[in-house]
Order: C-alpha cells, then sequence, then structure tokens
C-alpha cells in the first residue's frame, strides 16, 4: 500500500470509490454540492490544500481531501475506503498521513462532519483523538461533526 498526493488522473478513480462508499450508506454522492471537495480531488482549480490517495497494487482504494476554512482551521471532506479493502489498516494510515501533512501545512485544528451510521469512520476517528462536537445543521449533508487539535 502506498499513501501518495493526488494526480489529476486520479479524480475518476476517486469519485468511484467515494459513490461506492457513500451508496453503502443509502447515500448518493453529490459532486456538485456536498461532495465537492473530493468532486474536485486532483484537478487544477482545486480548492484543496492537501489532497491524498491510497493505493494498493496500483489500484485507487482510498480518498480524502482538506481544505482550509478560516485561519489555521481546516476541514476533511471525502474520507473514503473501497469497502473490499476496509479492515487493513488503508483507512488508519490515509487518515494518519492526512493529519500530518496538516501540520506541515500549519493547521492547528480539523473539523469533519459524519454519518453516525458510518461506525468504522466514526471509531477510527475517536481512537485517533477527535472529539464530538455539536452536530451539523440538517442540510449539512451529515448528523455529526469532529474536531481534531493538532499538536505542533
Amino acid at each position: 500500500m502506498s499513501i501518495r498526493k493526488a494526480l489529476p488522473t486520479d479524480n475518476s478513480g476517486a469519485r468511484s470509490v467515494v459513490q461506492k462508499s457513500l451508496a453503502s450508506f443509502g447515500l448518493i454522492a453529490d459532486f456538485d454540492t456536498l461532495d465537492a471537495a473530493i468532486g474536485a480531488l486532483g484537478q487544477a482549480s482545486t480548492p484543496n490544500e492537501i489532497e491524498l490517495v491510497a493505493e494498493v497494487d496500483g489500484k485507487l482504494v482510498g480518498c480524502l481531501a482538506i481544505q482550509r476554512r478560516e485561519g489555521a482551521v481546516a476541514k476533511l471532506f471525502g474520507f473514503h475506503v473501497d469497502g473490499s479493502m476496509q479492515g487493513q489498516g488503508i483507512g488508519r494510515t490515509l487518515l494518519c498521513e492526512a493529519i500530518a501533512q496538516a501540520v506541515i501545512h500549519h493547521f492547528n485544528r480539523l473539523e469533519l462532519e459524519t454519518w453516525g451510521n458510518m461506525e468504522a469512520a466514526v471509531h477510527l476517528y475517536v481512537s485517533l483523538g477527535w472529539v464530538r462536537g455539536p452536530d451539523p445543521l440538517p442540510d449539512s449533508g451529515a448528523d455529526r461533526f469532529y474536531c481534531l487539535a493538532l499538536v505542533k
């Protein structure tokens, strides 16, 4: 397995991983609005400061994006791992590299929104020190909010 910066050629693979992942929870990816950050992965006009993909045997199996919010606060978007590859530490490795990159980019806090029924992801976040905060507004596309203070 390798974790690397996303390339333009990774966009369709990342979209596919996200679509399949969300579909497994009865959700539909919307790359024009709620999922726009990951939809822009690898593109020249991306608003993301950090874009990472996970590969196994040359196949893209995971992705995520991080965008600056205000000051040194950033938000994690589109963190997904191919369902057939889950449980192998890919998500943990990908997320840990994202956190390390966020520190390098001088962020002092990461935020994310997710669904409570995405139990494996929620368990991973909590195991890495993410803390649940106030639930997001109903139109946010999620029902849970988590944040992580970054140590420099």
